[in-house]
């Protein structure tokens, strides 16, 4: 039992043992006086009932029926204040005679972040095991919340948020931030009087350009909220409602980026929408999984994070929930998955916080669930809604909207430092134009990269016309090939192992050149087993690509070439090389390519394109190339 307080209220002084005002008995005078205001209640006649009660509790000041009954009465008629009053009243009247006065004021203190004396309220209702289920769960919840509280106040984290400033915010609310994986372009939700559209704004050296409305279909007379972009900034998934097509309120539509502009938005259709809320979109690296946030039925509480994963045809399957350790009894929202695709985002009011909306975030574990959720700590989180965090692709700077002190006049966009723990894992993106090896003009191509430990695609980019530009992000801890593919031009490869000393970018200008005889590519993505001619898994990638490419230009004849770098003997050499090419020239036969159309030749150490003075240099000298002999 919590110390008791002696409280005046309506001139009249409380106090007394718990056994006495337990078994308050009401005169029989009294007890008609209430009934006759509960059926004012149920005539709804509250004004008149509250009136009546007033009167009853000034002579009968624990009268724990009718003071509950007024604290009620109150709070349905949004007099919070003065319900708080009653209800505080009643816990010292009558203290064991509901859970009720215990909870509502131990939510007051919880959201007035008095989270000591939150604590008390709330252990005071777990006393009561008669009390409602939801209520116990609830008690449970709120008093986990206080404790947390109270060390994260002790404990806080490095945090210091800027404001992005008068070229992006305004007089009225910008929200849902994102950046491309480079950081040039910011794209953000602004809410007028109107409507709600999307906006963007390009950097410009330290600072952002003033924001410009995105380009129409995207934006449309009616309401667009929440998006996301794929990696290569392509594809846009967004939440509309209301549209002639949706299947309920708000949906999920996608619109992708072509040669003219962005096409017209597409809802992602009825495995993914339904009569019921969808909202939030957060797609991975891969473009492989969707995460959103629903209502719908077979969630664990209010509003869920849900994922499809796409099918080889191209449809999204079914959705999934993402499951309990994330999911909770309340409303879970906002994900956003990191292009590390080991880090989850996401706000909750059913997790141990500092009140209402906190941050969280959650690592994938190595059997591919998501992991127990970690607060961000305080002051990124407090006692107001704190929700829709994004992370740029460096893992260094976080967004957010806030109404905070130096606002614009309502919800501006911030960005602010993100402390290390709390960081991803590292992921590097990879940019480049793709033109023209003569005449340095801009390609349409396909930008393929594939994980040659998978063999899975991982993107399958296309560039335009107009400028030829390409963006990709790639996580850390496997190795990647990359691949560009133009008709009429010969073959480009590369490929990436990501790990912590890497730059966190890579920038090529990628020019592709026309096939003509003596044209030569080294297939950087061919690799053989130490010291012998044993094709290792990885190249099948690369040996499937180059059969397609053969069996696309039928008349095409080249030569499959090996070579080595000079450690050894020459003989030695000349033969490893020999067997090497050979083995290619093998799977190439296998794959379906002709055998007029490929000779194969070792050239041991004679042809190095690097000194062999060193290991990088011996490494660019131990290669699989082509070369065309007849087009």
């Amino acid at each position: 039992m919590i110390k008791r307080i002696c409280l005046l209220i309506l001139g009249i002084l409380l106090s007394g043992a718990v056994s006495v005002w337990a078994q308050y008995k009401p005169s029989p005078k009294a007890a008609k006086q209430y009934n006759e205001a509960l059926r004012d209640v149920n005539s709804g006649k509250d004004e008149e009932a509250a009136r009546k009660l007033k009167k009853i509790i000034k002579k009968n000041p624990a009268y724990d029926k009718a003071l509950l009954t007024l604290a009620d009465i109150l709070v349905m008629q949004k007099k919070s204040e003065e319900a708080i009053l009653y209800y505080q009243q009643l816990t010292l009247a009558a203290p064991d005679f509901s859970f009720k006065p215990w909870y509502v004021l131990g939510k007051k203190y919880l959201e007035k972040a008095d989270y000591s004396s939150g604590s008390k309220y709330f252990q005071q209702v777990l006393q009561f095991k008669n009390a409602p289920k939801n209520a116990l769960l609830d008690a449970e919840l709120y008093l986990s919340q206080c404790v947390f509280a109270l060390n994260a106040l002790k404990n806080p984290v490095d945090y210091h948020p800027f404001n992005f400033g008068d070229s992006i915010n305004s007089e009225v609310d910008e929200y849902l931030p994102s950046l491309t994986a480079d950081d040039e372009v910011l794209i953000f939700t602004r809410r007028t009087s109107q409507s709600e559209d999307f906006y963007f704004s390009v950097r410009q050296a330290d600072t952002f350009r003033i924001a410009e409305p995105m380009p129409k279909p995207l934006n449309s007379v009616q309401n667009e909220g929440a998006h996301c972009l794929s990696a290569d900034g392509n594809t846009m998934f967004f939440t509309a409602c209301y549209r002639n097509d949706s299947y309920g309120g708000c949906d999920l539509y996608f619109s992708k980026r072509t040669f003219e502009g962005w096409d017209r938005p597409t809802n992602l259709g009825s495995t993914i929408n339904t009569e019921h809320w969808e909202s939030q979109p957060s797609i991975s690296y891969d473009g492989k999984t969707l995460y959103f946030i629903s209502n719908r039925p077979g969630g664990f509480g209010g509003s869920d994070i849900w994922y499809s994963q796409l099918k080889e045809d191209g449809g999204w399957g079914i959705p999934e929930n993402l499951g309990e350790l994330v999911n909770t009894r309340k409303d879970d929202i906002s994900p956003f998955v990191h292009p590390d695709d080991q880090t989850l985002y996401f706000a909750s009011e059913g997790l141990p916080g500092m009140g209402k909306l906190d941050i969280y975030l959650s690592k994938r574990e190595k059997n591919g669930e998501w992991g127990k959720p970690q607060n961000l700590g305080y002051p990124i989180n407090t006692e107001r809604d704190e929700s829709s965090l994004f992370v740029n692709l460096a893992g260094t700077l976080a967004l957010f909207s806030s109404q905070a002190r130096d606002s614009r006049g309502a919800n501006d966009l911030y960005y602010f430092e993100l402390p290390p723990a709390l960081r991803p894992e590292k992921v590097i993106y990879v940019k480049g134009i793709v033109k023209d090896k003569d005449s340095g003009r801009p390609l349409a191509s396909q930008v393929e990269v594939v994980d040659l430990n998978s063999g899975e695609v991982v993107h399958n980019v296309e560039t335009f016309y107009n400028d030829g530009r390409f963006i990709v992000s790639l996580p850390a801890g496997n190795s990647f090939a990359f691949n560009v593919n133009r008709q009429g031009y010969l073959l480009f490869s590369e490929n990436f192992t990501i790990d912590s000393n890497r730059a966190a970018s890579e920038v090529y200008n990628i020019s592709l050149e026309r096939i003509k005889v003596g044209g030569e590519v080294v297939l950087k993505n061919i690799f053989y087993q130490s010291n012998s001619f044993a094709l290792e898994d990885r190249s099948e990638t690369e040996l499937r690509k180059l059969a397609v490419f053969l069996q696309k230009n039928p008349s095409l004849v080249i030569e499959i070439q090996g070579h080595t770098d000079n450690v050894g003997t020459k003989a030695y050499n000349k033969e490893l090389s020999s067997n090497r090419a050979k083995t290619v020239y093998n799977r190439l036969m296998e794959l379906g390519v002709i055998s007029q159309q490929i000779v194969y030749m070792g050239y041991g150490d004679s042809q190095p394109i690097a000194d062999n003075d060193s290991e990088s240099g011996r490494a660019s000298n131990r290669r699989t190339q082509f070369r065309v002999l007849k087009l």
